[in-house]
């Protein structure tokens, strides 16, 4: 495979495994900043393009990763902004139901134990050995449950779910299942319109090699209509780019995601940043991050687990994904470990009681050699 290493900064002395927390920019993308920034400092040279294409020209870059149309991204500043968008446009009653999973990222927690305020039951799943199980799902959902919350990939094990199973039990139960998919895309293959998932919201500075500030969320042409629109972003208003003829009398919204865009959408110096990434990540392509991730975490597992260390169900196959999470027995032992790799200059995270490793193109066999060196016994 080729080497990547150049594409990126210098990280040395540390040893960066750690995408899952953030995502470094490519070379590419800096100086796509740069540009940005050279026209919010020249503001002269600032087309309307910046404004109207930008956005529209991200949006086609995400729907064609995901699998999806461009009609169905909307551009957001987070996951949690995304998830709020069916959160607060549902227009849940007292009574109805959600059921999402104890394992969920904080953004696909809260934004539904919110809706307790009025009155909605949320029932949280606690999965047996860090693995969602569709049985357990299934349990928990009654005829009133109307949606069905869960992460694609576990920010702390790294154990990927199995979404066509998930989805189809969610709508058989006549439920939408919405998906929180910031640890997967970019670095997972998918095709949502191959797959039972009706949301899925992702922030953009992981595995997507974003900034800060910024994402998407994937709603189903099933969905538009059913969510309540709270914001009107003025950029999505139909005419609303002829400043010299605004429809004041009677405004038209077209029937995409894209009325649900974050205001601000224009954000060129976010959007370009992004817009460079992306481009990057299509000439690289998916299946090549995921397959040299899988590589490098396939050694660190098997040699984990002949050093004593118990490894997360993320080996398993149907589960893997580009995240690796392992412990050293107690919370202690494992927290020691994580300050001992930190105080090493390898950078790693630690989630739950899990150390928790995720490569990139940016990392080679040296670098699982130098975690491994530390850990050893």
């Amino acid at each position: 495979m080729r080497d990547y290493r150049q594409e990126f900064s210098d990280f040395t002395p540390t040893i960066y495994l750690d995408c899952a927390y953030q995502g470094p920019f490519p070379r590419v993308t800096i100086a796509r900043i740069r540009q940005a920034i050279e026209l919010k400092c020249h503001p002269e040279r600032l087309e309307e393009s910046d404004y109207f294409d930008r956005p529209e020209q991200v949006r086609t870059r995400l729907a064609g990763l995901v699998g999806a149309g461009p009609s169905e991204i909307a551009l957001t500043n987070s996951a949690t902004q995304g998830l709020g968008i069916v959160a607060s446009g549902l227009g849940f009653e007292e009574g109805d139901e959600v059921v999402l999973s104890s394992s969920n990222f904080p953004s696909n927690l809260f934004s539904w134990l919110h809706l307790r305020r009025l009155g909605v039951r949320v029932h949280v799943v606690r999965p047996e050995c860090g693995q969602v199980r569709v049985e357990d799902v299934a349990a928990a959902m009654t005829p009133r449950t109307r949606v069905l919350a869960l992460d694609w990939v576990s920010y702390t094990t790294g154990a990927r779910i199995d979404l066509r199973a998930l989805g189809e039990l969610a709508h058989r139960r006549g439920s939408l299942f919405v998906v929180d998919g910031s640890q997967g895309v970019g670095a997972i293959e998918i095709n949502l319109h191959d797959l039972p998932v009706d949301v899925l919201a992702a922030a953009a500075y992981k595995w997507l090699l974003g900034p800060y500030g910024a994402g998407f969320v994937y709603l189903a042409e099933n969905v538009h209509d059913r969510l309540d629109l709270n914001v009107v972003n003025w950029l999505s208003v139909e005419g609303s780019d002829d400043f010299d003829a605004l429809p004041m009398d009677q405004f038209t919204l077209p029937k995409h995601a894209r009325v649900f865009d974050v205001p601000e959408t224009a954000n060129f110096l976010n959007l370009h940043a992004l817009d460079a990434s992306l481009e990057f990540i299509e000439q690289v392509g998916v299946r090549t991050v995921n397959a040299h991730c899988t590589h490098l975490l396939d050694r660190l597992a098997k040699e984990l687990t002949r050093l004593g260390y118990t490894v997360t169900r993320a080996t398993d196959p149907g589960f893997q994904s580009t995240i690796l999470g392992f412990h050293s027995g107690s919370l202690e032992a494992t927290t020691a470990l994580h300050r001992k790799l930190r105080a090493s200059n390898v950078a790693v995270s630690l989630r739950q009681g899990m150390v928790r490793v995720s490569p990139y193109l940016y990392n080679g066999d040296a670098d699982i050699d130098r975690l491994l060196e530390v850990v050893r016994p």
